[in-house]
């Protein structure tokens, strides 16, 4: 198997090999999801009431272990070895970490090194384990609904349910109903995710609704069509400037989501986002 490590700095995801090539990944092990939900017992009711919504569960973070195996040939090279990869994992901040076994998907973790790598006597081999946190709980897809979701590019794979058919959208013009597809096993929160909407509109008082989970954003002020509307978060911005907005950035449902555009006949609007999986 191969292990991609990717810091979030530009660079990209590099292979394991590349950076070390004396260390070899044997396994990757990612534990279930878990997930934590509101349960009520109620009088002469079996069981519990489930009185959440399926998108307000919420998924812990969760251990990823890896195993390793280091052959330094010498001595003296284990003692260098073993430092360069405490160096190369334990950081301060979260990355991104992924493996040939489960292509096109990443988790996101960190690594405070809560584990060592023993040397044996004169042995100059040893196989060790090395345990991740996966922060948000879930895998994301390396690639964003902007690539086309297909096998041909082999940016999408088996298991990241896939569709049977080529005709899915993300962009949208001057059509004031349509639907958007979250093709992963989890709610995307725009307030959480890798949620990226872009719109250009020309009207006051301009709304999106998504009608299948009933969220909805209505922008408080009049837009022209050369105005970059983007959504940070919990943010509508102008230019990087704020606007008066009421609701907010409908998220995206399960499955097909079916959204509407009221207040404009003259609108492009571009959901490019990335999936998760449990």
């Amino acid at each position: 198997m191969k292990l991609f490590l990717d810091y979030d700095n530009g660079l990209g995801e590099q292979s394991l090999k590349s950076l070390l090539p004396f260390f070899e990944p044997l396994s990757f092990t990612p534990e279930a999801p878990g997930i934590e939900r509101e349960t009520v017992s109620i009088p002469r009711i079996n069981g519990v009431v489930l009185p959440q919504h399926p998108r307000d569960v919420i998924y812990k973070e969760r251990k990823i272990t890896v195993e390793f195996y280091l052959n330094s040939i010498i001595a003296e090279n284990f003692y260098q070895f073993r430092r360069e990869l405490y160096a190369l994992l334990v950081k301060p901040f979260p990355y991104y970490i992924s493996t040939d076994l489960l292509p096109n998907l990443r988790f996101r973790v960190t690594c405070d090194g809560n584990f060592s790598i023993p040397k044996e006597k004169e042995k100059n081999f040893v196989t060790f384990t090395v345990e991740f946190n996966n922060i948000t709980g879930l895998a994301e897809s390396k690639f964003t609904s902007l690539t086309k979701q297909n096998f041909d590019g082999e940016h999408w794979s088996p298991g990241m349910n896939i569709q049977m058919r080529d005709d899915l959208e993300y962009r949208f013009k001057n059509r004031k109903r349509f639907q958007v597809y979250n093709t992963g096993d989890a709610y995307i929160n725009p307030l959480e995710h890798d949620y990226n909407v872009t719109l250009w509109a020309a009207g006051k008082n301009v709304t999106i609704i998504n009608h299948t989970n009933g969220e909805k954003l209505k922008i408080e002020q009049e837009l022209k069509k050369s105005q970059r509307v983007s959504f940070i978060k919990q943010y509508t911005v102008i230019n990087k400037t704020p606007i008066k907005t009421s609701g907010r950035l409908p998220g995206l449902d399960i499955g097909m989501n079916k959204f509407e555009i009221l207040n404009t006949n003259d609108f492009e609007i571009i959901f490019d986002t990335r999936f998760y999986y449990a």
